[in-house]
């Protein structure tokens, strides 16, 4: 099986949950309302039972998603695993797990289709209520299998596009690490400690080639800031100076090896990244390690764009601007297109409308071209199409948020 394409994806999953909320949202209306027409209040909200983490199946056929109900008795929501029918549609929707005191939740699809991974708190002992670990179940039927026993509980997890690993990230807050699942023996396996980082691991994604694992990591651990903490010793220090961090990557296979250190910059601290399709290139967010400029509300303002080829490993810096705002980096699915979203004055800090920046991936200290300018409203870079040529994103129309298409070839 062949994952499905990944825009049609996204709207369909918009799609799909916008009316799998619809009976949630008309229980709680009809019933705080007894059916008599009124505008919807704050309480109507927190009535609602919410819909969430879809996952589509590699045949887009089925979709997984969560199911998140409101307990104001114990103040506390409950989620469960639902399926449904992609054809079929809400009357097709069938509850698979029942953990009336515990949550499930993030299900996602092995690579054959055959079976799914959640994360669930169903065993976690009592003083560590919230901790959660991976669980194997199929579609079918029958009872949810336990993967891990994480001392310390599972935080997020991934599989590699070939299918052969199940990646997760485990550990005490500041010293998170990344571990290695075989999806072959999956069932019998035990876990393979892949970092072994002073600091925790960050953000991390798995590349599209399977090769290859990205992460974000401080470089040393705040050990008095640990201590600190540790002895109630909890006076807030403003704009405290705190660890840079850089990128890694890490080979995933058998004989994967210590992780890489990709950056060494210490005028930044890396705060984000994001992968190309094709696995040639890194795009990365870095943030000005001055303390007063990184350790505040408005950071973003003092954060630039950054390119690194994963082959030989230079970075080339795609923005330097002094307190103007840029999103994050995306790729094009053809591996052509390098585009970001910025405000269409990029001189200084301005209250204009977003535009799209958009120029060549492999054009090494070209110029950008500035897309949406005759448009009245907010122009961003969402998510692209398969055939590269239009990018898609949502924006307010008046009070309503509208999806949007934009044509990158004009």
């Amino acid at each position: 099986m062949r994952p499905s394409p990944s825009w049609p994806g996204q709207v369909l999953r918009t799609a799909l949950l916008a009316t799998l909320a619809l009976p949630a949202l008309g229980s709680a209306t009809a019933a705080a309302q007894g059916n008599a027409n009124r505008p919807m209040t704050f309480l109507d909200m927190q009535l609602m039972r919410n819909a969430g983490s879809p996952a589509i199946s590699q045949d887009g056929r089925w979709m997984l998603y969560t199911l998140s109900v409101p307990d104001w008795q114990e103040a506390r929501r409950q989620s469960d695993v639902y399926l449904v029918s992609v054809a079929g549609g809400v009357p097709s929707t069938r509850q698979l797990t029942f953990s009336p005191e515990k949550s499930e939740s993030t299900p996602r699809w092995a690579p054959d289709g055959t079976w799914f991974v959640f994360l669930s708190n169903r065993d976690a002992p009592a003083s560590a209520a919230t901790q959660n670990q991976l669980y194997l179940m199929r579609p079918d039927g029958g009872e949810a299998r336990p993967i891990t026993t994480a001392r310390d509980g599972v935080l997020n997890f991934e599989f590699s596009r070939d299918g052969q690993w199940l990646v997760y990230r485990s550990g005490k807050t500041g010293e998170e690490q990344l571990y290695r699942i075989s999806v072959a023996t999956i069932a019998e396996s035990k876990p393979v400690q892949l970092t072994r980082q002073e600091a925790g691991v960050g953000q991390w994604q798995i590349a599209r080639d399977s090769r290859k694992i990205y992460f974000v990591a401080a470089d040393t651990l705040a050990t008095d800031e640990r201590q600190r903490r540790e002895k109630r010793f909890t006076v807030n220090v403003q704009n405290m100076e705190t660890p840079l961090a850089s990128l890694w990557s890490l080979e995933l296979g058998p004989d994967s090896s210590r992780a890489r250190r990709l950056t060494s910059d210490p005028t930044i601290t890396v705060s984000g990244f994001t992968l190309s399709p094709d696995s040639r290139w890194v795009g990365f967010r870095g943030t000005s390690a001055e303390r007063y400029e990184r350790n505040i509300t408005e950071s973003g303002l003092h954060t630039d764009l950054y390119l690194l080829e994963a082959a030989t490993g230079s970075v080339e810096r795609l923005t330097e601007n002094k307190e103007v705002g840029e999103s994050g980096p995306t790729f094009s699915p053809d591996g052509r297109w390098l585009a970001f979203s910025a405000p269409d004055d990029m001189t200084r800090y301005s209250m204009t409308n977003q535009r799209v920046y958009l120029r060549a991936i492999g054009d090494r200290g070209g110029s950008w071209r500035k897309l949406g300018q005759s448009y009245d409203g907010d122009v961003t870079a969402g998510f692209w199409s398969p055939d590269s040529r239009t990018i898609y994103y949502n924006t307010g129309v008046k009070a309503t948020t509208q999806l949007m298409a934009l044509d990158v070839e004009r």
